[in-house]
């Protein structure tokens, strides 16, 4: 998988899991990432109007994969992979590079 397909499908799925979460938790009687909220904490009195950004942390491992007679490509590594066919040789060079990025997030509101 790439990198950019990736992202997009992990961010995609963090937002429609919040979404449908939000229907489930209203006919329970809760709230999931309110649009405004006041609280009382640490002996404070806090709130806030707007949805506050949540950062969405990756922590990705990369691979470059070059194998003779074919084509190089960088992919995301999720994991043990078995690369070839049975009964067949092949020359193969492989890098992991790891990548740390982190990128905000506006969750779907309750009023939304």
């Amino acid at each position: 998988m790439e990198l950019n397909q990736f992202i997009q499908n992990t961010l995609k799925q963090i937002i429609e899991g919040v979404a449908e979460s939000q229907a489930y938790a209203q006919e329970k009687g809760a709230i999931i990432n309110p649009s405004t909220v006041k609280f009382f904490k640490d002996g404070k009195n806090n709130s806030y109007r707007h949805a506050m950004p949540q950062d969405v942390q990756f922590d990705v491992g990369l691979t470059s994969t070059t194998t003779e007679g074919s084509k190089e490509g960088i992919g995301v590594f999720l994991g043990a992979i078995k690369l070839g066919k049975d009964n067949q040789e092949n020359s193969q060079v492989s890098a992991v590079t790891k990548v740390k990025f982190t990128v905000p997030l506006i969750l779907p509101t309750d009023s939304e």
